[in-house]
């Protein structure tokens, strides 16, 4: 009888990501990404449960865009039809 090799799943790349991997994502420490967040300067969270977490489409979208101020993010957002 023939074995089937099953091939390894593919990755699965997160719809959201905590505070460690946002901030290593966009350059910044984790600390730095705390600050900002209290700051109003990246992009707003969302929580589930107690967990805070921010999009990965919108941090992208935001480095993409060379990190705006939030106002001129959510009028590009918006502009764009994503918001």
């Amino acid at each position: 009888m023939t074995k089937i090799k099953h091939s390894k799943p593919l990755p699965v790349e997160p719809l959201l990501l905590r505070a460690k991997e946002a901030s290593a994502l966009c350059g910044l420490s984790v600390s730095t990404w705390h600050e900002y967040r209290t700051s109003g300067r990246i992009p707003p969270s969302i929580k589930i449960g107690k967990a805070r977490l921010w999009r990965l489409d919108i941090l992208r979208r935001w480095c993409q865009w060379d990190c705006p101020p939030i106002d001129k993010f959510n009028q590009l957002l918006a502009a764009e039809g994503k918001r």
